[in-house]
């Protein structure tokens, strides 16, 4: 009997909060699914920065997916742009930013003095869903969405192969809870985050880090 000991190869899921939407100076607010910004110039920037640490990196894109929001549809198309030979991106309705209900439109602050402070420090302290404001989808949902679109993803062939999808910071988290990390934790506008996927289980290989092509394609041969 011969017994096949060979590891199974699993996939690289790199995941990329969208660029800035505020420009210097503006007043920062919560900004959900109901809320369409388009990047600055600056959030541009910071995907052609992207798109120039998989080019350098040497990384092979074998999917290239986003949320349908106009600030996570027009950073993957400048990294797809400036990658190369990559196609459009594919645009998926669970990568869609929550919909922040009551707090929409309002800053952090204008939210503790109108809705109290519990709420809001549980959710970003360890991401207590507020019964409060009415956010939308249900928790369940969104959880779910996140599940399914891990689950139906391609399996890379190699280290040098990932997945690469552009979202939200809302929706960022619930990738880490698939995955049963303790990390908790937002990601910068811009930075990404590296899961490994194997046969249904998901782990953390970095979380909320700046692009950088050595460290790229170091984090990617680990987790190979």
């Amino acid at each position: 009997m011969i017994c096949n000991t060979k590891r199974p190869l699993s996939m690289k899921l790199i995941l990329s909060r969208h660029g800035n939407t505020f420009e210097p100076g503006d007043k920062v607010v919560w900004v959900g699914r109901r809320t369409d910004l388009p990047l600055t110039g600056e959030g541009c920037r910071q995907a052609q920065d992207l798109g120039n640490t998989l080019c350098q990196s040497g990384v092979r894109l074998v999917g290239l997916y986003c949320g349908p929001l106009r600030r996570t549809r027009e950073y993957a198309e400048i990294i797809a742009e400036r990658i190369g030979g990559a196609s459009l991106p594919i645009v998926d309705p669970s990568l869609a930013e929550i919909d922040y209900g009551a707090w929409e439109g309002f800053s952090s602050q204008e939210i503790i003095d109108q809705f109290g402070g519990e709420e809001l420090d549980a959710w970003e302290r360890s991401g207590a869903w507020p019964e409060s404001p009415g956010w939308s989808p249900s928790e369940a949902t969104l959880a779910h969405g996140v599940t399914t679109f891990v689950g139906q993803l391609p399996r890379t062939q190699g280290e040098d192969s990932a997945v690469l999808a552009v979202t939200s910071n809302g929706v960022l988290r619930y990738f880490l809870r698939l995955a049963g990390s303790t990390l908790y934790g937002k990601v910068a506008t811009g930075h990404i985050c590296i899961l490994e996927v194997l046969q249904g289980n998901c782990r953390v290989n970095a979380w909320n880090i700046a692009p950088d092509p050595d460290h790229l394609s170091e984090l990617l041969a680990k987790a190979g």
